[in-house]
C-alpha cells in the first residue's frame, strides 16, 4: 500500500520516533495512510525509520532536540507548511 494510490488520512507528528514505542506508532500510523512527521534526536535512527516508512507514506524526518529553540522552530516551520517529503 503506497501513499500515491491510497487516501491520506491526516499527518501525524512523532516526537522520540528513533526507538521504542515512537517507532512502533510511526509504523502503524503509515500503514494506515497517514503522512509522518518524524522527529528524534539521533539523527541517523530517524532518518533510516524514514527510509523505510517511505514505501507505506510520505515522509519528513528531523533530527531535532524539543529543548532548544531554534530546533523548535524548525518543526513549527513544517507544520505550517504541513510538507512532509524532504528528510532534514
Amino acid at each position: 500500500m503506497g501513499h500515491e494510490s491510497t487516501e491520506i488520512q491526516g499527518t501525524a507528528l512523532i516526537a522520540g520516533a528513533s526507538s521504542g514505542v515512537g517507532a512502533i506508532y510511526a509504523g502503524r500510523l503509515a500503514k494506515r495512510d497517514y503522512n509522518l512527521i518524524l522527529v528524534a534526536r539521533n539523527r541517523s535512527r530517524v532518518t533510516a525509520l524514514s527510509r523505510r516508512s517511505r514505501d507505506e507514506t510520505a515522509v519528513a524526518a528531523l533530527a531535532v532536540d524539543l529543548a532548544d529553540k531554534t530546533d523548535l522552530a524548525r518543526i513549527e516551520a513544517v507544520l505550517r507548511t504541513n510538507v512532509a517529503s524532504d528528510c532534514w
